[in-house]
């Protein structure tokens, strides 16, 4: 990755830039089309209030999937220009058909590269940067923002949430590396991030250690992630001290000796080998706290604030998790949190149901099926997959998740174990079997999604069990 790619990334923002400011002035209706999870209610975010800033007339909005039908209906909405952050990668023919010029595309999933020099496309893959690693959508919506006005840089707060919570805290200590990282540093430079080394835990600074350990689901702890009363029993046979004053302890209040205490208990759990250890050290990390946040909730956490977001966007509830992003508080975040526990709960539901085995799940050579049409709903498949991935059962296999979506389609997503042991592009795997069966399909390179007729389901995952055996 050179100083010439991140020229051209730049010239090709300043392009966008100068374009978007053009029909700002020109009082153009523009909306803002993004996704659900948390990197595009982040990135979906930073787009509507640049624009805003820059007084354009302007409405942002989420959707869980972007496909031609979906195209057809926001052309009826008859909005003068469409700029679509995390979603349209894949779609560009038939964005174009559709649309014409009146469309932006801010992206970091894999597309096709007869694109690449298109100027409505601002992808990351187009200047030799790796979507899936060093820069999420959020990013890209934010060096955007940066270059509409430099007074933007207040917007890399919700850069840096959407980077952790697409997962690409890749770097060594499970640190943000890349364009993510350029976020970081202008945010720690603003005084509105610190970064220190910690424990991982969801909850660190606002939940008792037996909750925070309870709720930490990546990576996945057997007997301690979704168990709260045995991690309880864990700590208090640990000797511990919980509570002090009868008030719960949280983690970040521990010492370096009880920390070391902690370890124990967790690796007694993780097993000593060198997998249970690796498990353990991937628990210990780069945290990032939000430093005008209140410390009681769970958005001091740059972790946690992902989580959160991810929460409403599963659940149904995107203009909850936009209000956040824009600065609501009060009655946004109260919800949140209510969610936050209904997001829990459908998880820990859907995880019991896979353990009782039965026909659920079966394994194909490293591609591990899981039919979720009778117990997983449609938004949820994406954060089972990558529960299960994380998970030491499946760490070595491709794990592919399936759902109803609707009366005749299925959606499926699909995820790599940290411990897969070929090299495979699931982006461009689940892309091309998903237009085989006359669907839609893409993302990066370790995870990727797809939707397709349910009459098609068996030719399509024989279609990518021969791609990933290939």
């Amino acid at each position: 990755m050179g100083e010439a790619d991140r020229n051209a990334l730049g010239a090709r923002a300043e392009g966008a830039s100068k374009l978007l400011t053009k029909l700002s002035r020109e009082h153009k209706r523009i909306l803002v089309v993004t996704h659900i999870d948390a990197d595009g209610l982040s990135s979906g975010s930073i787009a509507f209030q640049s624009l805003a800033r820059k007084g354009a007339i302007t409405s942002v909005r989420a959707l869980p999937d972007l496909d031609p039908r979906g195209i057809d209906l926001l052309k009826n909405d008859r909005f003068d220009f469409y700029l679509f952050t995390d979603l349209g990668s894949g779609l560009i023919e038939q964005l174009t058909a559709a649309l014409g010029e009146s469309f932006m595309v801010v992206d970091h999933h894999q597309l096709p590269p007869e694109y690449a020099s298109r100027p409505e496309i601002l992808n990351a893959w187009n200047f030799g940067y790796d979507g899936g690693t060093d820069v999420c959508s959020a990013t890209m919506a934010y060096l955007l923002a940066k270059t509409l006005d430099e007074r933007n840089r207040d917007l890399s707060v919700q850069a840096v949430v959407g980077a952790l919570g697409d997962r690409q805290d890749g770097g060594p200590g499970r640190s943000l590396t890349g364009l993510n990282r350029e976020a970081l540093d202008d945010s720690v430079e603003l005084g509105l991030v610190t970064v220190a080394k910690d424990f991982l835990f969801h909850g660190r600074e606002t939940r008792p250690i037996h909750e925070a350990m309870a709720m930490t689901y990546s990576p996945y702890i057997p007997g301690l992630s979704g168990a709260k009363d045995a991690s309880l029993a864990a700590l208090s046979n640990s000797g511990l001290v919980l509570k002090e004053r009868g008030r719960w302890r949280s983690i970040s209040e521990l010492s370096t000796e009880e920390k070391q205490k902690l370890m124990e208990v967790l690796t007694s759990f993780a097993g000593s080998s060198g997998d249970g250890s690796a498990l353990v050290s991937s628990l210990i990390g780069e945290v990032y706290t939000l430093q005008l946040e209140d410390a009681l909730t769970p958005l001091r956490d740059a972790r946690e604030y992902g989580t959160l977001l991810n929460a409403c966007g599963r659940m149904d509830a995107t203009d909850i998790g936009i209000s956040i992003c824009l600065g609501d508080r009060y009655t946004a975040l109260s919800e949140a949190l209510r969610l936050m526990g209904e997001y829990r709960s459908k998880l820990n539901k859907a995880i019991q149901a896979l353990q009782m085995g039965g026909d659920r799940v079966s394994t194909h050579g490293d591609v591990t099926v899981v039919m979720g049409e009778e117990f997983i709903e449609e938004r949820m498949t994406g954060s089972i997959s990558s529960l299960l991935a994380s998970s030491e059962k499946f760490k070595d296999k491709m794990v592919l998740v399936r759902a109803r979506s609707g009366d005749s389609e299925l959606k499926f997503s699909s995820r790599l174990g940290d411990s897969f042991p070929k090299e495979v592009n699931l982006g461009l795997i689940m892309k091309e079997a998903a237009e085989q069966v006359g669907g839609v399909g893409g993302g990066h390179s370790m995870a990727a999604g797809a939707k397709i007729p349910i009459s098609k389901r068996d030719e399509f995952t024989r279609a990518v069990l021969e791609k990933v055996a290939a």
